[in-house]
């Protein structure tokens, strides 16, 4: 195994942890809105605020399983030219397809942080319980800019496979975890 193999086992692990937590978070709000459900029909008595708790959670919550997708290639690809064209242009197709993903990506980033800071000179605050929404949405750019040093990993190890015409991991015979269940 080289070192960009290892580097990205690495990058798999930890954005896989960081995807963890945010489906752990998808399920307190999964299982906070039932509760509020129940509360309704029942007692007549939602949990106040709830709504605005949630609408910052899920904020975060999205944007931290996009790490893994990006870091494990789960996004779309359409791989009809590149078996038309052969082996080699497929994995030259590949290339470029990372780039731009990966400008893609930085493009994002930027704006989500130019909206965040937006957010944050206008004090923007959430309708009932005024919780300020620059914190989550903060975290939510983080974790979406995370995805450009990932993006960049993947384009330059699609560009040495390309160069040298190794075919990805799951090509040689063997899975190289992409694809695996959280």
């Amino acid at each position: 195994m080289n070192a960009i193999d290892r580097l990205e086992r690495r990058i798999r692990g930890w954005t896989r942890a960081i995807a963890i937590v945010g489906l752990l978070g998808l399920l307190v709000i999964s299982i906070s809105t039932m509760v509020d459900v129940l509360l309704r029909w029942i007692a007549n008595a939602p949990i106040k605020g709830l709504n605005d708790i949630n609408v910052l959670a899920v904020v975060i919550v999205i944007a931290a399983c996009l790490p893994l997708v990006v870091a494990e290639r789960q996004n779309i690809t359409i791989k009809f030219l590149g078996s038309a064209v052969g082996p080699r242009a497929s994995l030259w197709l590949d290339a470029f397809g990372s780039l731009a993903l990966l400008v893609y990506v930085a493009a994002v980033g930027w704006q989500l942080a130019v909206y965040t800071q937006e957010l944050a000179q206008a004090g923007r605050t959430t309708w009932l319980l005024l919780l300020p929404v620059t914190p989550s949405w903060i975290l939510a750019t983080v974790l979406v800019l995370l995805c450009v040093p990932i993006q960049a990993v993947v384009f330059a190890v699609d560009v040495v496979r390309a160069a040298t015409g190794t075919p990805p991991p799951a090509e040689r015979g063997h899975d190289a975890g992409a694809g695996a269940a959280l």
